[in-house]
Formats: structure tokens, sequence, C-alpha cells
């Protein structure tokens, strides 16, 4: 019955709804904040908040999202809307939610019923590193401040990448790594499910590399806004006091200061890239190191997808990144330099006397990391495996081009 009053709402034009949607750690919540400045009201994973109200994902014989929950989240949904309905003639609504959580059966009714969709993704380093962290600081009861102690993680990494995550939260299962690939592997599942939809409709869809919002945040959301069709006079407000709409718009039925969504939430504006922040795989252990390998062919399929909003030229990849007069993108993370330069390679985007040099500098760049692992070191030593995986995959797309 909600999801029938729902779909009547959008069908007749009195609400429309706004799916931001992404794996943990990627961006989805601080794009949450982002685009609530073109929504009405913005709701924080509604239907995990109400899955988790009625027992989470150790309920016998249940799936992790089944109808009956579903139909409440809905119900939720609904209601926000009804409310804005008094005060107005249309309501636009921000649904966010995280990959791991549908079966394919209910994420087949659900996206029925929003009209604009936003993918978020993180390069896998990254996006590994700060759920590892995120897991440190719950084990180690650091109350936020562990996430900030990257030395401390990576000296513990060993003992929570091997951790069954139910000693952490009754709800979860497996390992982080395990968890991790589940998310990999639904949002690249769902993403397809969506554009195969999405072709008989008329819907929109995009995707958003946090590291490249953050390397041009201007840039980026104004073709966040062009591929979404939304209307907008100023973008200027919608990357700046971003904890004042995060207060005013976003409904949360859980504690929106838990620490996974603090930082997001409490964000003033889009952090910049930084000299150091970036992470080489050989400073994990070795089942990390293998996991993240693992999802970057994912990650690329996604990176490359026609529906990214603001892949980088070769000229914007050889500019300075936000708020910096002396950092290019390959000084703060040159394994997705590495990556968008091989796009630009391989897609023949320009000419090869501009593309290899750039390609060269990468590797024999001496990128600061995060773990400092063997500074001394030049990026094609410290990225090797993930270079290489890069290589593969181009190597694996060209010969089923040429098949």
């Amino acid at each position: 019955m909600n999801e029938q009053i729902l779909k009547q709402l959008v069908a007749s034009g009195k609400a429309s709804i706004i799916y931001v949607h992404g794996t943990c750690r990627s961006g989805s919540t601080i794009a949450q904040v982002i685009l609530s400045r073109f929504a009405d009201r913005a709701i924080h994973q509604p239907f995990a908040a109400v899955l988790k109200a009625q027992g989470g994902n150790k309920r016998p014989n249940k799936l992790p999202l089944n109808a009956a929950i579903y139909e409440e989240a809905c119900g939720m949904i609904v209601n926000q809307i009804i409310e804005i309905l008094k005060q107005k003639n249309q309501a636009t609504i921000l649904v966010k939610e995280v990959s791991p959580l549908f079966e394919l059966p209910i994420w087949e009714r659900w996206i029925q019923i929003p009209e604009k969709f936003l993918f978020t993704i993180r390069e896998p380093h990254l996006q590994y590193f700060s759920g590892l962290s995120l897991m440190t600081d719950m084990y180690f009861h650091g109350d936020g401040a562990l996430l900030r102690n990257q030395e401390f993680v990576l000296k513990n990494a060993l003992i929570i990448e091997s951790l069954n995550l139910q000693n952490l939260s009754p709800d979860w299962d497996g390992t982080i790594i395990s968890d991790n690939d589940k998310e990999w592997e639904a949002l690249i599942s769902q993403w397809k499910i969506v554009r195969s939809f999405l072709d008989v409709n008329l819907k929109k869809i995009a995707i958003m590399d946090l590291n490249i919002m953050r390397m041009n945040p201007y840039y980026a959301l104004a073709k966040i806004i062009e591929k979404l069709d939304i209307e907008v006079d100023d973008i200027e407000p919608c990357i700046n006091n971003l904890n004042i709409q995060s207060q005013s718009k976003i409904f949360d039925l859980r504690d929106p200061n838990r620490e996974a969504v603090r930082k997001a939430r409490n964000s003033k504006a889009i952090d910049p890239l930084v000299r150091g922040e970036d992470i080489s795989p050989y400073a994990f252990p070795p089942q990390s190191r293998e996991h993240i390998w693992r999802v970057i062919p994912i990650y690329l399929d996604l990176l490359y997808a026609p529906e990214q909003v603001a892949m980088p030229s070769l000229e914007q990849l050889d500019d300075f990144v936000a708020q910096s007069e002396t950092l290019k993108l390959e000084d703060t993370h040159p394994f997705e330099a590495y990556a968008i330069a091989n796009f630009h390679l391989h897609q023949k985007t320009a000419q090869l006397e501009k593309i290899v040099p750039l390609i060269e500098r990468i590797l024999k760049g001496n990128t600061n990391t995060s773990s400092n692992w063997e500074k001394e070191k030049i990026n094609s030593e410290r990225f090797k495996g993930s270079f290489e995986i890069v290589e593969q995959y181009w190597n694996q797309r060209n010969q089923d081009k040429n098949c």
C-alpha cells in the first residue's frame, strides 16, 4: 500500500525523488548533503533505519531487506512528502542509501520510483582504508579519534581485517573484506540494472567520483546538475556552508552524530585534496591488498562509464586541484591520475605525444602517501600492483572489442 501511494504521488507530479546510492565510505553522505540544497527534505538511509528497528539482518529466514521492511520505509517517505505538501503543492525528496542493503527483487521495485539517480564511488585504496579506519575506531573505542590516526590503523590492520564484524555489531556478519566485496559486487550489479531499466524510461542517472568532486568541486557539481537535469541559478551555496543545510534538511531516524556520518554532516565545505593522503597497496596486509586489487576493475567500470559526471580531460588532469597552486591529481592520488590518463590513452581522446609523457611522469613521480611506505620509491614501485590491474583491465577490454 505505501509503495503504491508513493508511486501515485510521483506519477501525479506531487512528489519527485532524487536518489543517492553508493558503497559505504564512498562519499554518498556528503553527496546527500550537497544535493539536499535542491530538495525540500533529505532522508538518510530510511531502509537501513527501519531494518535496524525491526531487528536487523539477523532476523530468522528474512532477506536483508524484505517486502515488509520496504513497505514501512516507503511509508516513512510518504509521511515526509505529506508534511511538505501541507505547505506547498509539490515536494522534492532526496533519499540516500547504501549498496549492500537491497536484495534484487526489492531493488527492481524501488528503482521504478525515483526520477534521478546519483551513484557515488571512491577509488578502492582509500574507500577500503576509510572502512578499515572506522572499524578500527569502533574496535578500540576511539570515539572518532582513531579515524585520523593512520599509523595506528595500518599497524592494527591485520587484526581488523580478520575480525568477525559480529563482534562489533550483532547486525553484521563476515569480515570487513568479505563485506566490502559484497558492497562493490552489489553496486555494479545495481548500476547495470538501473541502466537497462532507464533505457525505456525518461529518468536521469549520474556517477560521482569523490576524488574528482574534491579535485574540482564547481566543475563536478555543475556536471551533476546537468546530468540530472536540475534547475539552479547559483551553485555556490551548494558547496559552502554544508553543515547548515545538513542540519535543516536531513531527516535521520538514527543518531545523526554517529561516527559513520558525523564528519560529512558537520562539514562546512568539501574537503580539498591534499598531499600525502593517498595510500600504497603495499602498506596493507596481503589479504587487504588482494581485496583492493580485486575490486579495482569494478571501480574502473564505474569510473569510465558514460554516466560519470566529470571525467577530467587531459588538460584538466594537468591543472592544479582546488585550493592549491602547486598540487595536481597525480601529486595527491597517483593511482586515480594513472587510471584517468589510461582512459584517454585507450579511448584516443587526445594525441599520444600529450598522453604518454603524462603517464611517464605519473609513473616516475615520488608522491607522498599517508603510509610512507618506502617513501624513497617512485610511484611505479609503490603502486605497481594497482597500476598492473589498470593495464590488465584495458588489455581485456581491447581484446573483447576486437573479438
